[in-house]
């Protein structure tokens, strides 16, 4: 049952970082790429880091999470979505407004079809609006280009006056974010007059009654380009009327005719550049500059966002669930059948696990490679995510606090430039990862103090695991180091989990424990560099007679 708990659904709205600023000034949506509009992988490396690093953001496959969860209807959704998985909320209030609002528009079905509607409204014309944005113009060509974008505004305020009345707080804020754009005056400038002054374009409400000014006309035909032709075309009807003397009339038509000439160079080609200097690009900075136009577009966005995350639930084949999310001092994450939101859409057998990590500080994952440990973390950092930014995480039921750091080591092995080389490499990461946490954090890490003798491992790594417990942050451990492990039992620290195995298989599920066995046999059978696919190669190749042995 998609429920989410009823303190999750009363609490009013914060604010966000808007992304339109992001976007004018790279590009990160670009409306003449047919089907790769939006450009993940640049948004990815503009954006900077917040409570999730980079380096873990790649780890637990962030593109991956949001293919996933995207099913989003216009450039500026899509955008919106990444750039929310890329920062989770660190506002619980803006957590439980975006989930009151997902309440309600899971169980209202008009609702959803209402803004169905209203997002297919505004991607008709997206594109026409972007272009003028990202400047993807000419000057000769740009009066059409000019009213498509202001058409595809106009649509926006039409489609938003259609929308039913929400109850919640955060969707009726989003509406009215896009209605308030209709009050100001670059809304008057793209839907009425623009006037050019001194000061630039101007609304007519705010000019002077002596202020000079030109009206601007998107179009190339004005009195500009029309007054030259008409001494031309007076003498013209003089002289075919009989108004004047025929040879008069006929010499000064002919004469003046050229003039149409001039009009029509100026209307073509003199006009429009005019035009696109003093007006066109003016309005588009006005554009660019209104909070109140970013804050109409970040709110188109947002609600794209909202109905994406109903549709994630919906297409999901497994159970998914707004989880319970608290803003405690020490971290902690609780899960009833949970499952990775990446595999899970597409895998109807994927096998579920449960996850406690309530109180322990310590977690210790044990088990041969292959076998899920891996997964499990990352599904865990993966629903994180995807709880703070408001949406339903796969589970059949969850209570997640909020985490104020997420970090995800993973072994690496570009060492080349690191003069301590694999082991300095990896203790420099544990290192700031250490410095960094705080009782309210999540953090993984994937083997530690590679690089070295066993000895000295397990005595950094126990150096380095008390120094986590000591802090109190939800650190989970992934290790074949089972004398670690069993230190810190003997102590009474932590939890130990270990991957499940029947008939020499693993089950993919995590339960309690401290695996000893590393099935490396079973791996390298499966990847066919057993010792046995070793001797067979060299018998073929001919190193190795047939009764050798290695």
């Amino acid at each position: 049952m998609k429920v989410a708990p009823k303190s999750a659904c009363m609490i009013e709205m914060d604010s966000e970082e808007l992304i339109t600023e992001l976007n004018f000034k790279h590009v990160i949506v670009d409306e003449r790429l047919q089907g790769q509009e939006f450009n993940i992988r640049k948004m990815f490396d503009l954006l900077p880091a917040t409570i999730a690093d980079k380096r873990t953001l790649r780890v637990v496959e962030i593109h991956d999470l949001f293919k996933a969860v995207d099913h989003t209807e216009t450039m500026v959704g899509s955008a919106r979505l990444f750039h929310s998985l890329m920062n989770p909320s660190q506002s619980i209030e803006l957590v439980y407004a975006k989930q009151d609002s997902y309440c309600e528009l899971e169980n209202n079905t008009r609702l959803q079809e209402a803004i169905h509607d209203f997002l297919g409204e505004f991607a008709k014309s997206e594109a026409d609006l972007f272009k003028i944005l990202n400047v993807h113009t000419h000057p000769l060509i740009a009066y059409g280009d000019y009213q498509k974008a202001v058409q595809a505004i106009e649509r926006m305020l039409t489609a938003t006056a259609r929308l039913p009345q929400p109850e919640t707080s955060y969707l009726d804020s989003l509406f009215k974010n896009i209605s308030s754009f209709n009050g100001s005056p670059v809304r008057s400038i793209v839907g009425g007059a623009a006037y050019r002054t001194f000061d630039g374009v101007k609304a007519r409400q705010e000019i002077g009654r002596f202020t000079p000014s030109l009206r601007f006309r998107p179009s190339r035909i004005s009195l500009g380009s029309l007054w030259p032709a008409f001494p031309g075309a007076f003498f013209g009807v003089a002289w075919l009327s009989g108004l004047m003397d025929p040879f008069l009339a006929k010499t000064l038509c002919f004469s003046t005719s050229w003039f149409s000439v001039v009009g029509f160079i100026y209307g073509l080609v003199l006009k429009p550049m005019f035009d696109y200097d003093t007006a066109i690009l003016p309005i588009r900075q006005r554009l660019v500059d209104s909070n109140r136009f970013a804050s109409a577009i970040e709110s188109v966005a947002a609600i794209d966002e909202l109905l994406s995350f109903v549709r994630f639930s919906q297409a999901m084949p497994h159970p998914t669930v707004l989880p319970e999310v608290t803003n405690e001092v020490n971290h902690f994450f609780v899960a009833k059948n949970l499952r990775n939101p990446i595999i899970a859409k597409d895998d109807t057998e994927y096998v579920a696990t449960d996850v406690n990590l309530t109180g322990a500080r310590l977690t210790f994952v044990t088990g041969p490679n292959s076998g899920g440990k891996t997964t499990y973390c990352k599904t865990i950092v993966q629903n994180q995510i995807l709880a703070q930014i408001g949406a339903p995480v796969v589970a059949s039921g969850a209570m997640i606090n909020m985490a104020d750091r997420i970090t995800y080591q993973a072994p690496a092995f570009d060492t080349l430039s690191d003069d301590e080389g694999r082991f300095g490499t990896e203790l420099k990461v544990t290192r700031d990862i250490f410095y960094s946490v705080t009782p309210q954090s999540l953090t993984i890490l994937d083997e530690i103090a590679e690089g070295t003798t066993t000895q000295e491992k397990v005595s950094f790594s126990a150096d380095i695991m008390n120094g986590f417990f000591a802090v109190g942050n939800n650190t989970l451990l992934v290790t074949h180091s089972h004398e670690l492990v069993r230190d810190f039992q003997d102590r009474g620290k932590g939890q130990y989990l270990q991957v499940e195995f029947k008939d020499q298989k693993p089950t993919h599920r995590i339960i309690p424990g401290i695996s000893i066995d590393s099935h490396a046999l079973r791996v390298a059978e499966k990847i066919g560099f057993s010792p046995r696919d070793i001797e067979n190669h060299l018998r073929q190749k001919g190193y190795l007679g047939d009764g050798d042995t290695l």
